[in-house]
């Protein structure tokens, strides 16, 4: 399309808005009216009737105590699901609810965005001390339990061809950053049909994860539990593995997912 097609048929409004939503998606712990209007050098009361409508359309929310905006939990969740799939979210709660009963731990839900993954969901544990996460939060694939999940998922090529792609940044002492051992780990979570994070991004915290698979057997995103590391060692790990699996699979299935089992 030229230049002049494209003004044609430019909505100014609608573009503004959708540059908006990209500038939050690459700043998620939010900005302000006034720095997003000096970041994109639009007039600020434009800025403001912008980000009144998404918010009452609940695209955004404002952060807890502060003016700034973030991307809200529903636009995330619009990557989830194809169209004509029954909602992962929807049928993944009870199940998510269920696990949460029974390791007590926190239960999170979330799906693969190109070479990250972000939290939509969480039932929160019931000790008196549990790891709370909000939605929208964006998590490194090679550390997270569910980013394991996912990439363990795909075929050998695509899954190698991703992990080549990543930045393996380190965070911890644990922190996996080769790619031969990355892979060498994932093919040992596909194996098990559980991947876990140990202290790989955050010292004192274990998180196991399972991918949850579509009617078609795609991925359509994944579990996982995530507690202290003194309530979850390793000698316990794969007993919870082994519960976030069998909870995922009751997910999947709720999905339309037929798993075979070999005798």
């Amino acid at each position: 399309m030229n230049s002049l097609a494209e003004q044609k048929y430019n909505v100014p409004g609608l573009d503004r808005a959708l540059t908006i939503i990209e500038l939050l998606n690459e700043n998620p712990s939010g900005l302000s009216v006034n720095e997003i209007a000096a970041s994109l050098n639009f007039p600020v009361n434009s800025v403001y009737r912008i980000m009144s409508t998404l918010e009452r359309r609940n695209y955004v929310v404002k952060r807890v105590g502060a003016a700034g905006y973030v991307l809200s939990e529903k636009l995330l969740g619009l990557a989830t699901p194809v169209v004509g799939d029954p909602s992962f979210i929807e049928n993944a709660i009870p199940h998510m609810r269920a696990l949460r009963d029974l390791t007590k731990e926190s239960t999170l839900a979330g799906v693969m965005l190109e070479n990250e993954g972000v939290v939509l969901e969480q039932v929160e544990g019931v000790h008196n001390f549990s790891f709370s996460v909000k939605p929208g939060l964006r998590f490194p694939l090679h550390t997270a339990a569910p980013g394991k999940a996912f990439l363990s998922h795909l075929g050998v090529e695509l899954r190698e061809k991703i992990v080549s792609g990543l930045k393996l940044k380190k965070f911890t002492d644990n922190t996996l950053t080769s790619s031969q051992d990355l892979l060498k780990e994932l093919n040992e979570a596909a194996k098990l049909g559980y991947a876990v994070d140990r202290e790989e991004e955050m010292e004192g915290q274990v998180c196991v994860g399972a991918a949850v698979l579509n009617r078609s057997a795609e991925l359509a995103g994944a579990i996982w539990i995530v507690a202290p590391s003194n309530r979850l060692p390793e000698s316990e790990i794969s007993r919870a593995g082994l519960q976030v699996k069998e909870a995922a699979e009751k997910i999947s299935s709720s999905l339309g997912h037929v798993l075979l089992q070999v005798a």
